[in-house]
């Protein structure tokens, strides 16, 4: 993922219970950031599903990684994904 890419957090039901921290309500936009890990700095980590990806959303700043899957595009107009 490119570092400063708008998103929304657009999770399934299920997805967003299998999170074991605090996640954003679904509609959420966020900004893709990177996060300090062992080799630097990293916009994602890699595991099954797509991995995770480091966003800071908007409003109150919370920076977590979520799945790739739960994540949609921002539409350039600023009109709410479908």
């Amino acid at each position: 993922m490119v570092r400063g890419l708008r998103v929304v957090f657009s999770p399934n039901p299920v997805s967003r219970m299998l999170y074991s921290y605090s996640v954003p309500e679904p509609g959420t936009r966020g900004t893709v950031t990177a996060a300090r890990v062992a080799g630097g700095f990293r916009t994602y980590l890699d595991g099954p599903g797509g991995g995770l990806v480091y966003v800071e959303w908007d409003g109150d700043g919370l920076v977590c990684g979520v799945s790739m899957r739960d994540l949609k595009l921002e539409p350039a107009d600023g009109k709410p994904p479908r």
